[in-house]
């Protein structure tokens, strides 16, 4: 299910599928012009044309089913479920790094939710057949704790906390190079680039796409990394990474924001040739969702904080490099 609202906050002289196109990667144009066309998608709650050329102050709402999205249906399939904690409304998961968690345009099978189905009996389903119980995400390369919705009841009482932003979550990571504060904020709005709609970029001071807010503590700081924890107030897409990366600290092993194979490179032969090889072996983001901490929906008023064990390849990974931080 895809239900998002854009306001065009800008002059920007671009047709509605084209820039839908640009927001809903990787559905092709003639799919977008489908949606268009059926209604699934209005501007200033009417409906309109493909070709439609739209003007600051538009209000684009879209409401696309899964069903709409794709002929296939969830297949249940035996894939691990690491359990943190569960009530009768409620499942705290630990998902593994390389774990999709939903099905998407290009895949349909060894997912989270395809497991979930096969483990649990009854799961919320207000966010459609392939996501099941899903409330909120992860990147397939982080790890760390999820939430699943059982009822519809607990999914709506979860999503609430989530839009006020009174679930709080800690992410732990390991990032390059030296920060300039111990505590700080990083403040702004992330956008879609232009050239890859998969990346997003993010600027300080202008009030164009999605307003994000990262708090972060170092740790521990190294010569050439920090371990970080990181603490987001808002819930954007790869918002740690990118925040992280505007700093200048990319995330270990996030080639998309900078930390991958190209960062090795900047330093002399030796740190090079150690650094490369400890990330073509760690094969994952070191960033990992290490706590969440939420109101649970069957005793209203009593908190809960779940925490994931750090995964063993992020311990060694940190052992690793401290080889060469003496």
């Amino acid at each position: 299910m895809i239900v998002d609202t854009f306001q065009i906050n800008n002059l920007i002289e671009s047709r509605l599928d084209i820039y839908l196109v640009k927001e809903l990667h990787p559905l092709s144009r003639s799919r977008i012009k489908t949606y268009i066309d059926k209604s699934f998608v209005l501007v200033n709650n009417k409906k309109t044309k493909p070709g439609y050329m739209l003007q600051k102050g538009d209000i684009i709402n879209i409401n696309i089913k899964d069903d709409i999205l794709t002929d296939k249906k969830l297949i249940a399939e035996k894939i691990e479920i690491k359990i943190l904690y569960e009530d009768d409304s409620v499942v705290a998961v630990n998902k593994p790094s390389g774990l999709v968690v939903h099905p998407g345009v290009n895949n349909n099978s060894g997912t989270l939710a395809n497991g979930l189905i096969n483990y649990f009996d009854n799961l919320s389903d207000i966010n459609g057949e392939l996501r099941p119980g899903i409330v909120h995400r992860l990147d397939a390369h982080t790890s760390g704790v999820i939430l699943i919705a059982k009822t519809n009841e607990a999914h709506l009482w979860l999503s609430k906390q989530f839009k006020d932003r009174t679930i709080k979550k800690t992410y732990i990571s390991i990032t390059w190079g030296k920060w300039a504060k111990k505590n700080g904020e990083i403040e702004g709005w992330i956008t879609r680039k232009k050239s890859d709609a998969t990346t997003f970029t993010f600027n300080k001071d202008s009030d164009k796409g999605k307003y994000s807010k990262t708090s972060y503590k170092v740790e521990k700081q190294y010569i050439n990394f920090a371990k970080v924890l990181f603490y987001p107030l808002t819930g954007r897409t790869h918002q740690i990474r990118v925040h992280s990366s505007f700093n200048g600290n990319p995330i270990f092993g996030d080639d998309k924001y900078g930390g991958g194979i190209k960062k090795s490179r900047e330093y002399k032969p030796e740190l090079k040739k150690y650094f490369s090889e400890q990330l073509i072996k760690f094969r994952r983001y070191a960033l990992h969702a290490f706590s969440i901490d939420f109101e649970l929906h069957n005793n209203k008023g009593k908190r809960i904080k779940i925490e994931a064990p750090i995964p063993k390849e992020f311990v060694d990974l940190e052992s690793s490099l401290l080889r060469y931080e003496s």
